[in-house]
């Protein structure tokens, strides 16, 4: 009956362990975009990740080798996806030999979580970089997004995607609300 007992007290605290994420489900939200903007232009888009890690959270608790969670989706597909999709809501059309050429670099895109005595440190960084050229007039820009939150319980898994998903949309918004890329589209 002991060996019973001890066999079920084992069976329990084996299964007790902490789980982590096998992946994070990463998605743009980016509202419909306004007419026409562009009349007869056409672009071309590039995407590229240059992240120096795949994974897009890494827990580093004390103690522990760190875990490494990497996306279910490629981040740069989701970013040129919902890209494309709002330049084609504002009117343009894409050619491989189109004029201008934009290129969008993911350069990080990450969530670390720590623990410091009793608290969770979690920080999400996005960062991108849009490069965009029409003939001879060209010009690059960094879009960067940092949060940084504590709690006490263990954070969830979607409370890191939230964090990534709001920062990579609201950096897709801004990109394509532009001025400085409508002007070299539209080649003013």
């Amino acid at each position: 009956m002991k060996k019973i007992v001890l066999l079920t007290c084992v069976l329990l605290l084996t299964g007790c362990g902490v789980k982590y994420p096998e992946n994070a489900n990463l998605k743009l939200m980016v509202p419909g975009q306004p007419g026409p903007v562009y009349t007869n232009s056409t672009v071309l888009v590039n995407g590229l990740d240059a992240r120096e890690n795949v994974e897009v959270i890494i827990y580093r608790l004390s103690e522990e080798p760190d875990v490494k969670v990497p996306s279910l989706n490629s981040p740069i597909k989701i970013i040129t996806e919902g890209l494309l999709g709002g330049m084609r809501e504002q009117g343009l059309q894409f050619a491989a030999n189109a004029p201008v050429r934009i290129d969008v670099e993911l350069n990080q895109l990450l969530v670390t979580v720590s623990k410091s005595k009793a608290l969770y440190n979690f920080q999400a960084v996005s960062q991108i970089t849009l490069k965009a050229m029409n003939d001879k007039d060209s010009f690059t820009k960094k879009y960067t997004r940092q949060e940084e939150r504590k709690s006490v319980l263990r954070p969830k898994v979607t409370e890191f995607e939230n964090m990534l998903n709001g920062q990579l949309s609201d950096i897709v918004i801004q990109i394509l609300s532009d001025q400085d890329l409508r002007d070299l589209i539209n080649n003013k």
